[in-house]
This record gives C-alpha cells, sequence and structure tokens, in this order.
C-alpha cells in the first residue's frame, strides 16, 4: 500500500515554477507543501526538486504545512510575503473544496493565482470482485430495484475529492448509498478488494491499474468525457444512458498569493513550463498514469483555475456541502 499511497501523489501534487533569474532578496524558493513530509504529496516534490534548483540557479526548499485538508498550509502561502519566494503546492480540487467543507478554513481560492497546473487524475469507479454489474447502467437497474440489497460506498475525508465524486454520483443517479467513512485508501483498498464494501472511486493511478487488471477490483466506469489509454476496455460513465457529463479528477498545481505581482507570475510560470518538460519527471509522471493539462501561460492558468473554481463550486451546492 505505500507504493499506492506514492501513486497518489501524482494525483495529488504539483510541478514547482519559478524565475530563471533570481529574485531581488536573493531568497531560495521556498515551497509549502500542504501534506506531511514523509508522505505521498512530499515525495513528489523531492523527486524534482533538484531539476528544479538547476533550472533556476537557486536553492528550493521544501517546507511541509500539513493540516486541515491542505487548509492550513493554504492559509500559511495566502498571508506570506508577496514575492517569488513563497508558494504553495497542492491539489487545485481541495484548495477549492476546504473552505466550503471545513469551517476553520479561513481564506478564499480567489486569494491565490494559479502559475501552473501539473497534470490530472482521472476518478474510476470500481466495485468489490464478486458483484455481476459490469458498467453504469447494470449498476443503476440494480439500485433501482427496491428489494437488492442496499451498496456501500467508501469515502475517505469529508469534503475530498473521492467525497464530492461519491456524493454527485448518488445525487444525479438518484439513489441512495450506505457511506462508509475511511481514514486512507491503506484501509479502504483492502476491505474493497476483500469485499466488505461494494463502491468506491479511485484515481487512476498505476496500483489501481494493476487490481484492476489481476481482477481484483471490477471497473465500472471512468468519470471523464474520454477513455482512459491505460484502460481502452473500461468505458466512461458517461458512455451509458443513466449519466451525461459526469467528469470527476484531481489534479494539481503551483499557486502563489494573488499579491504576487503579475510580472512575477509570469517568470514563474515559463519557468515551471520548462521544469514540466524535463525527461525524468515526465517520466514518473507517465508511470503513475497522469495526464498532462498543459503547457498554459499564466493567462490561460489563471482562466483554468477560474472555471475549475466555478465547477467544483458548483457541484459542491448540488449535493449539499455543508462546513463542518
Amino acid at each position: 500500500m505505500k507504493k499506492f499511497l506514492f501513486a497518489v501523489a501524482v494525483a495529488a501534487s504539483c510541478f514547482l515554477p519559478a524565475a530563471h533569474a533570481q529574485n531581488a532578496s536573493g531568497k531560495p524558493l521556498n515551497i509549502r507543501v500542504a501534506w506531511p513530509a514523509g508522505g505521498a504529496v512530499d515525495a513528489t516534490f523531492r523527486q524534482i526538486q533538484l531539476s528544479l534548483q538547476d533550472s533556476l540557479g537557486r536553492p528550493v526548499v521544501i517546507e511541509n504545512l500539513p493540516g486541515l485538508g491542505g487548509a492550513l498550509g493554504a492559509m500559511n502561502v495566502a498571508s506570506a510575503t508577496p514575492d517569488n519566494a513563497v508558494v504553495l503546492g497542492t491539489s487545485g480540487p481541495d484548495l477549492v473544496l476546504a473552505p466550503l467543507s471545513i469551517a476553520t478554513a479561513k481564506y478564499s481560492p480567489e486569494s491565490f493565482k494559479l502559475v501552473a497546473p501539473l497534470g490530472a487524475t482521472d476518478f474510476i469507479l470500481v466495485s468489490a470482485p464478486k458483484h455481476s454489474f459490469r458498467n453504469v447502467d447494470e449498476l443503476a437497474a440494480y439500485l433501482r430495484v427496491s428489494g437488492n440489497q442496499p451498496l456501500t460506498m467508501g469515502n475517505i475525508g469529508y469534503g475530498s475529492s473521492g467525497h464530492i465524486a461519491a456524493a454527485d454520483f448518488e445525487t444525479r443517479i438518484g439513489a441512495k448509498l450506505m457511506a462508509v467513512p475511511y481514514k486512507g485508501t491503506t484501509a479502504m483498498v483492502p476491505d474493497l478488494v476483500g469485499s466488505q464494501i461494494d463502491l468506491a472511486f479511485l484515481p487512476i493511478v498505476g496500483p489501481v491499474v494493476g487490481l484492476l487488471k489481476a481482477g481484483k477490483l471490477k471497473a465500472i466506469g471512468i468519470a471523464s468525457e474520454q477513455r482512459h489509454p491505460t484502460l481502452p476496455d473500461v468505458p466512461t460513465l458517461n458512455e451509458g444512458s443513466s449519466l451525461k457529463a459526469f467528469n470527476h479528477s484531481v489534479w494539481s498545481g503551483l499557486f502563489v498569493s494573488t499579491r504576487v505581482p503579475d510580472a512575477e507570475v509570469a517568470r514563474l510560470n515559463r519557468a515551471s513550463t520548462e521544469a514540466l518538460s524535463k525527461p525524468e519527471f515526465l517520466r514518473f509522471v507517465r508511470e503513475n498514469a497522469s495526464r498532462p493539462l498543459g503547457p498554459m501561460d499564466a493567462a490561460q492558468a489563471a482562466n483554468f483555475f477560474r472555471d475549475e473554481t466555478a465547477k467544483i463550486r458548483a457541484v459542491a451546492k448540488s449535493i449539499n456541502l455543508q462546513a463542518q
């Protein structure tokens, strides 16, 4: 399961942009990672730390500020000195969702500019191997039969991207599922393989693909408009008649405070584009089944973040997500 968690890091972390010219203060680039040291997200940042330093010609320092679903790190960066020395590495959806689901997350996504997105990892709806339904329409038909045993849906974290995907599915499919909370994938995935729970939305990462190909999990459908190249025989959830425009992924990026001048953001964006193209990191991303979202210039990144924020908020409203 450590391998699983490491792979998920690609879905919850970002490329690290910076400027070729050292900033006026001569400070190192401080990447404030909103997740724990030694964990999956942290591992991804350390994967590219040296190549970033080479691109920048200045030190790159990683500082971990975990807690509150990434909100502690976000609040810290939002209030930091507005220069190009402090950046936030986190998941875009979690950055938007935390203030909507956590009462103590006191910031707004509008407090940040997206410098550059890393890429995205789509979610896939999977079932325990014991079930006979093979796609979303067969699952929907099962759920419509009142005499059938209620199904359980594993969830990791209230207000997380996976929880939002599951709640949106339940709302739009028109069925009641029994939510089973987990603290992490290390507990949930074995229960799913062992048929202790019935369904879950998981990110498409290497270990999940391995479990699907080994027959230890059953694919119901991918939450995307396009089939995934790693799983070409698995339909999307939108290919059936039960769902349309059902798209859920986790994407990650590098963010700065909105108080950072646009010229600095553009400089960081240009350097990040170079970092994104480095073969060793592209290989790391590819091996973990992510898909690229760029390259985007600073204006395109701003538009992307604005549109994604609006979409995530709309889904949160539709499922009546409340801050707790």
